[in-house]
């Protein structure tokens, strides 16, 4: 019989939100373009690769013939092998930035730790190709912790998961939800090449990822939550989104499906204290709108098209 793993660690990486004017770089993202390998692992990264009984997992591998940019990209891969007394094995890619600990006989897994961070990244960028097998999807996920002294805090997370067949490259976009108001000193960012989160992995999806990136905020964190003064709803199904304030409404507003992809931008701006924003004609879904105030000040709503 075929051993399918699931993993708790997958549980960190939650919930998506917005946040706009930022400053894109890839500082203290370490290796972001996936050009520096050692030892078949791209540097400062860790991997689920390892030899379990005598049979070698290698899901995690680099591949120069097709990169984004530079010389060469990382690859993800879902595979099965036949190990030793347990019989097939299906493990999905796993790339982290934390360590990867995997106990196969107990079906267990965790992801400790991260890299250092400082300042207040809202979100992460990236470019990725995707080849699914039987209807699978992948998921990128990063967590921002901060040690308290005794513990640590989770201080924001957030992840998002994408399916279908795309051959060439594209750009993904995940905005990052703070759920305190403090400054991390610890990130971590995963991909997976199957969706862990829905069922078993799927031998043969394939996910390649490049030119990662993140964006800071120009202002605090405490900036980027919702403002007990403002209130943002969608009306007739998803068609209208209501703005309503105690002060003057000017901003921009922008919709994101939950790919992290902008699909929607527009100023929002009203003498009075309430505006309604008519949105295009969008694919039934959830979708994600943030508003930036002129101020700084952000706003995040999810909402449903039907």
């Amino acid at each position: 019989m075929r051993k399918n793993y699931s993993f708790p660690f997958l549980l960190f990486i939650l919930i998506l939100s917005i946040s706009n004017q930022n400053i894109a770089t890839s500082q203290n993202i370490p290796n972001p373009g996936f050009e520096n390998w050692t030892a078949g692992e791209p540097d400062e990264w860790n991997t689920i690769n390892q030899t379990i009984l005598g049979t070698s997992f290698i899901p995690v591998t680099r591949d120069q013939s097709n990169p984004h940019s530079g010389t060469s990209c990382v690859k993800l891969e879902t595979i099965t092998q036949n190990v030793f007394l347990v019989g097939p094995v299906t493990m999905p890619g796993i790339l982290s930035l934390g360590e990867i600990t995997l106990d196969i006989v107990n079906q267990t897994g965790t992801v400790d730790g991260g890299v250092p961070i400082s300042g207040y990244p809202t979100v992460l960028n990236g470019w990725f190709r995707y080849q699914p097998a039987l209807g699978d999807s992948c998921i990128i996920g990063i967590g921002l912790s901060k040690w308290n002294g005794s513990s640590r805090d989770t201080i924001a997370y957030s992840y998002l998961t994408i399916g279908g067949l795309n051959t060439n490259w594209q750009e993904f976009a995940l905005p990052i939800e703070y759920l305190i108001q403090a400054e991390p000193d610890t990130m971590n960012i995963i991909f997976f090449s199957s969706n862990l989160l829905t069922g078993s992995p799927t031998t043969g999806s394939k996910l390649w990822v490049d030119d990662l990136s993140l964006f800071f905020s120009a202002v605090d964190n405490k900036y980027q939550l919702n403002n007990d003064n403002f209130r943002m709803f969608a009306a007739e199904n998803g068609k209208t989104l209501v703005l309503a304030s105690t002060q003057e409404i000017n901003g921009i507003l922008n919709i994101y499906d939950l790919r992290g992809t902008l699909v929607y931008t527009s100023l929002a701006e009203s003498a009075s204290n309430s505006v309604q924003v008519p949105l295009p004609s969008l694919t039934p879904g959830l979708y994600v709108a943030g508003f930036s105030e002129r101020s700084g000040i952000k706003h995040n709503h999810k909402f449903i098209v039907q």
